[in-house]
C-alpha cells in the first residue's frame, strides 16, 4: 500500500476559501487513479506561499519524518511554495525520507522539473512584487511613506505627505540622541526610560537594541535617518530560510529611492552628526577581531565529472580556483595544464544549455506559468481590495478607540498589547493592500512573452546552480546528465585544454 499526503493552500488576497475544497478534490481523484491510499490530508487557508512556516505544511514535514507518508500529492507545485530555493530544498528533503512528491497537473517530480517549475512560480511572484516596490518608491516621491516609526503619527491628506510628527514622542527621540551625544549607553538610556514609565515603540519596556539597532540596515532609533528628513524604501530585501524561517537581509542598492521631507525632521542636524560621531568612536574602541569567514564550499558544481585525457585521473581542486590533473600533481602525469574554475564552468554549461532548451521542458514551464495566469483572471481583486479596506479600517479604529480610552484616563498598560497587535495589523493590511494592487494593474496588462522568459530563466541556471546552498545538490544531479568532461591537452583550445562533454539526458525525456 502506497500512503499519500495531500497538500493544499491558498492566500487571502489571490483565491477564495473554496480552493481548498477543490485542491483535496482534485488529489483525491490522482490519488484513486495512481491506487494510492490517503491517510493525511494537510492544508493551509490564508497563508502565503513565500513563508515555509505554515501551520499545515509543517505538520506535514512532521508526518513525513514520522515515516507515515510515502508520497505527498499537491495539485500544483507553487501550492507548496512559491521560491525556487525553498522548492529545491523541500524536494530534497522528501527524497532523503524516501517520499516522492506528485503534482496533479504536473505529474511526478524530479530535481530539473522542480527547479523549473518552480522558477516559473517565483518569476511570476517577483514580477508582482516589483509593481509593488515601484508603487513604494513613486510614494516616497510624493510624500506617501509606508512606515511605522516612533515619532510620527498618521496625517489625513489626499495628497503630499501622510505622516507627520507626535510631539510627544518626537521629544523621546530627541532626549535618546541627547543622552547618546553624552555618552549615555544604549542599555542606560532605555533603562532611564523605562524608569519614567514611558512606553517603548511597540508598548512594554524599552531595550538597548530598540535604540541601537544596527547601523547596516538603518535600524533603530539612532539609526534612522527619517529623523533628519530623509525618507528612503527598498533599501533591503528579504530571504527566508526554509527549514528554520529565520530571515536574511540583504542591500539593495540599486532600488533606493530616497526623498527629502524636511518637515519630518525631529533631530537637529549638528545633533544627529555628533551621534554619529561618538558611535564611531565607541565602534574604533569595540574588539572586532575574530569575524566569521564565510563558510567555503565543500564541493564544487563539477565535483567528480572533469577527468585528464591523458591517464584518466580525475582533475582535482589545485589552489583556491583552480583544477589540474591529480596524478601531474604527484608527478605520475605529463598533462600539466590546470584551468581555473570559472574558465570550465561555463564551457561545460554552454552545452548544457544548449540541451536544456528540449520541447518538453519549455511546455512544462510554460504550464507552470499559464497556470499562475489562469490563477490571476480568475481572482476577484477588487472584492480582496473591498475585504482589505474594510479590515484597515475596523482595525484603524479599533486603534482609536484605545488612544481615547488612555486620553480619559485609562492605563496604557492595560492596553499596550492589544495595540500592538493592532499597530502590525495595520501595517500588514496596508501593505496587502498595495500588493492587490499591484497585481490588479498586472492583470491589465497585455500577457508576458512566455518564450522569453524560459530564455531568461535557462540564462539566470548559471549562476543558481553555483549558489553555494544549492551547489551540493546541483552537482549531484549534473553528474545524472553528464557522464564526464574529459580534458585534453591542446594548444588550439580556450585555456590549452580540449574538453569532451559526455552528456545523457535520457532521464530528462
Amino acid at each position: 500500500m502506497i500512503r499519500a499526503a495531500i497538500y493544499a493552500r491558498y492566500s487571502s488576497s489571490l483565491q477564495k476559501a473554496t480552493s481548498i475544497e477543490d485542491q483535496i478534490a482534485m488529489a483525491r481523484r490522482e490519488c484513486d487513479r495512481n491506487g494510492w491510499t490517503v491517510v493525511a490530508i494537510f492544508e493551509d487557508r490564508e497563508k502565503t506561499g513565500r513563508n515555509m512556516r505554515r501551520p499545515g505544511f509543517q505538520a506535514m514535514k512532521d508526518a513525513i519524518g514520522r515515516s507515515e507518508v510515502d508520497v505527498v500529492v499537491v495539485e500544483a507545485l507553487d501550492r507548496l511554495t512559491r521560491k525556487v530555493a525553498d522548492a529545491l530544498s523541500q524536494f530534497d528533503l522528501f527524497k532523503f525520507q524516501g517520499v516522492e512528491l506528485h503534482s496533479v497537473k504536473e505529474g511526478p517530480q524530479d530535481f530539473f522539473k522542480v527547479l523549473l517549475g518552480g522558477f516559473g512560480a517565483q518569476q511570476f511572484s517577483e514580477m508582482i512584487g516589483a509593481h509593488t516596490r515601484r508603487g513604494m518608491q513613486g510614494a516616497v516621491a510624493r510624500g506617501r511613506l509606508h512606515t511605522s516609526a516612533y515619532g510620527y503619527r498618521k496625517r489625513e491628506s489626499p495628497t503630499g505627505l501622510n505622516r507627520e510628527i507626535d510631539p510627544e514622542q518626537a521629544e523621546v527621540v530627541q532626549r535618546i540622541f541627547r543622552e547618546t551625544a553624552d555618552g549615555k549607553s544604549a542599555h542606560a538610556i532605555a533603562k532611564g526610560l523605562n524608569a519614567d514609565r514611558i512606553p517603548a515603540p511597540k508598548g512594554g519596556s524599552w531595550d538597548g537594541s530598540t535604540i541601537r539597532g544596527r547601523k547596516d540596515r538603518e535600524e533603530g532609533i539612532l539609526n534612522n535617518r527619517l529623523y533628519i528628513g530623509e525618507a528612503s524604501v527598498c533599501k533591503f530585501g528579504r530571504r527566508y530560510h526554509p527549514e528554520t524561517g529565520e530571515k536574511a537581509v540583504f542591500a539593495t542598492e540599486e532600488d533606493v529611492v530616497r526623498g527629502t521631507h524636511e518637515d519630518l525632521r525631529i533631530v537637529p542636524q549638528d545633533l544627529w552628526d555628533a551621534v554619529q560621531a561618538e558611535l564611531a568612536q565607541r565602534t574604533l574602541k569595540a574588539d572586532k577581531s575574530g569575524n566569521a569567514h564565510a563558510a567555503r564550499r565543500s564541493k564544487h558544481l563539477l565535483s567528480g565529472l572533469l577527468i585528464c585525457g591523458c591517464c584518466g585521473a580525475p582533475y582535482v581542486k589545485s589552489g583556491k580556483n583552480r583544477f589540474q590533473c591529480r596524478e601531474a600533481r604527484r608527478s605520475a602525469c605529463n598533462n600539466t595544464i590546470s584551468i581555473r574554475q570559472d574558465r570550465i564552468e561555463p564551457r561545460v554549461f554552454d552545452t548544457l544549455r544548449a540541451e536544456l532548451h528540449s520541447a518538453e521542458l519549455i511546455a512544462e514551464f510554460e504550464a507552470a506559468f499559464q497556470a499562475e495566469l489562469r490563477a490571476l483572471d480568475s481572482t476577484d481583486l477588487e472584492t480582496a481590495i473591498k475585504r482589505a479596506n474594510a479590515d484597515l479600517t475596523k482595525a484603524t479604529m479599533a486603534r482609536k478607540g484605545i488612544m481615547k480610552a488612555i486620553e480619559q484616563g485609562a492605563d496604557y498598560a492595560d492596553y499596550s498589547a492589544r495595540d500592538k497587535e493592532l499597530k502590525a495589523e495595520v501595517a500588514d493590511l496596508e501593505a496587502r493592500i498595495m500588493q492587490i494592487k499591484a497585481q490588479q494593474t498586472k492583470k491589465d496588462t497585455a500577457p508576458p512573452d512566455i518564450a522569453a522568459l524560459f530564455e531568461a530563466a535557462i540564462q539566470d541556471l548559471e549562476a543558481l546552480l553555483g549558489d553555494p546552498d544549492l551547489v551540493a545538490r546541483a552537482n549531484e544531479e549534473l553528474g545524472s546528465l553528464i557522464r564526464s568532461i574529459t580534458l585534453i591537452p591542446d594548444p588550439a583550445s580556450p585555456d590549452g585544454l580540449a574538453a569532451e562533454i559526455h552528456m545523457d539526458l535520457g532521464n530528462l525525456r
